[in-house]
């Protein structure tokens, strides 16, 4: 069975109990987080707020730590990183274990606890994480996490692409919403791909990217001189970002499954 949440809020108290999750933030933090786990991160710790991540950076080893994350799309002052995804070097990034807190992405995610086990979802690992999922037989959670409390359009895209992805499986569709974001998918896949089957690699033709522009989300990363982001974000399936981005517990953090 697959449900699809199109707001955190939106999830029935207890639903994700006895379920797997899969925590969607398109622009930014999904894709920024596995980004950062390709680029070299050990780990990857989410926080719901500025005061807690800083916190648990000052705990970790001296030198280890990565401040990230944003408010409203800015960079959070005296952080390393904002919510970029190609600040995600090597150089950057390697044996570091990054920290980092974002508007919607972290929250959404610690939103998902009841489930077991959550992963990451993006664009740029899509086929890692659907193979992931696909041996499952437990209830998946499409959980996005929306920008500032109402439904993004990018997250729905990326929901309806798993959910489709699972119905074409033969898997069930659980609840409307899956059903609505399968559907959207279903609009627009044919644009995305290639007839050949091949992915659109050239960024100023990927109509992927297009369409990321389209929702609330998308404008104002656009708005905030980030559109670099989004071609990042829009790189569906991209050959060197095939992980699973996987949370562990007790410590809460967030490693990369080959």
């Amino acid at each position: 069975m697959v449900f699809v949440h199109l707001l955190p809020s939106l999830i029935p108290p207890g639903g994700l109990c006895g379920g797997m999750a899969v925590v969607i933030d398109v622009l930014r933090a999904s894709t920024m987080m596995v980004h950062a786990l390709v680029a070299g991160c050990r780990a990857v710790i989410p926080c719901g707020e500025v005061d807690e991540a800083r916190r648990v950076a000052s705990s970790l080893p001296e030198g280890s730590a990565l401040l990230a994350g944003e408010r409203h799309g800015v960079p959070i002052e005296g952080f390393d990183l904002g919510n970029s995804p190609g600040e995600c070097t090597r150089a950057v990034c390697q044996g570091k274990t990054l920290v980092i807190t974002t508007t919607n992405g972290t929250r959404a995610l610690l939103a998902c606890l009841d489930a077991d086990p959550v992963v990451i979802g993006s664009f740029v690992n899509f086929a890692a994480t659907s193979q992931r999922l696909l041996h499952e037989d437990r209830p998946i959670h499409l959980v996005c996490a929306g920008t500032e409390g109402q439904i993004s359009y990018e997250d729905t895209l990326l929901a309806g692409a798993f959910a489709k992805h699972f119905k074409d499986l033969d898997h069930r569709m659980a609840n409307d919403e899956a059903e609505i974001a399968a559907g959207l998918w279903a609009r627009v896949e044919d644009s995305i791909w290639f007839k050949s089957g091949k992915r659109v690699q050239d960024e100023d033709a990927n109509p992927l990217v297009r369409y990321l522009t389209r929702g609330q989300g998308g404008r104002r990363v656009v708005e905030l001189g980030r559109s670099a982001d989004i071609a990042d974000a829009g790189r569906l399936n991209r050959p060197d970002h095939q992980i699973v981005a996987e949370l562990r517990r007790d410590p809460l953090r967030i490693v990369a499954c080959p």
